[in-house]
């Protein structure tokens, strides 16, 4: 019996190993300052939202990251340059929005390299936050993975903006890396919950930064 107890007591203790290294390795938070949010988007560009989104962090004065899509990049370099030109940093999400989980490595990990040739960035964020262990063996050696301390579910239809903005307030107050996206599905919850967002995070004294500064 006491072996059995030791035999558990071993594994729950290399599970949770296990699971600090994974964790410190992904990017969930970062903890430099608490006054520091990461305001991210995902899913972009877009022929006129992207547009839209620039104008209102122009006028708040706030810079944020874009997680883009390859295809949509291509489509759009005019977007993408905008992008840049207003400050913001870039990001890979792969060139076809591909889930990890489903999709084969090489095929995920040729989708990725091809989405890099239209986006050029240092950080990746996998679609749906999932990708399996050989794709981040192999990704991390490459980028730096960036998923999230907070997220708006500003796509899901059944969310009103003010849902979308209760998801993401704490980081208001305590910073963080916040999810919200650059797609027609979120326009409407999206647009009316960034802005707010943004005035009651002015309001505690925290400031807005970019991935790659």
């Amino acid at each position: 019996m006491q072996h059995i107890v030791i035999l558990i007591i071993t594994i729950f203790i290399i599970i949770s190993l296990c699971f600090i290294a994974v964790k410190k390795a992904w990017i969930w938070h970062i903890f430099h300052d608490n006054k520091v949010i990461y305001l991210t988007f995902d899913d972009g560009p877009q022929e006129k939202l992207t547009y839209t989104l620039l104008h209102l962090l122009e006028q708040e004065n706030v810079k944020a990251t874009f997680f883009c899509v390859g295809d949509a990049a291509r489509r759009y370099p005019q977007q993408m340059a905008a992008i840049r030109q207003h400050g913001h940093a870039i990001g890979n999400h792969t060139m076809h929005h591909l889930k990890g989980w489903s999709t084969p490595y090489h095929a995920y990990m040729q989708d990725v390299h091809e989405a890099q040739q239209y986006v050029q960035a240092t950080c990746f964020r996998p679609p749906y936050g999932k990708m399996t262990l050989r794709q981040w063996l192999s990704l991390r050696k490459l980028y730096r993975i960036v998923l999230w301390t907070h997220i708006s579910y500003d796509w899901d239809t059944s969310y009103t903006p003010q849902k979308c903005l209760h998801k993401v307030l704490p980081a208001a107050t305590h910073g963080g890396i916040v999810v919200f996206h650059d797609n027609p599905k979120a326009e409407a919850n999206m647009l009316p919950a960034v802005k707010e967002f943004i005035l009651i995070a002015k309001q505690h004294g925290m400031t807005f930064k970019t991935l790659e500064k």
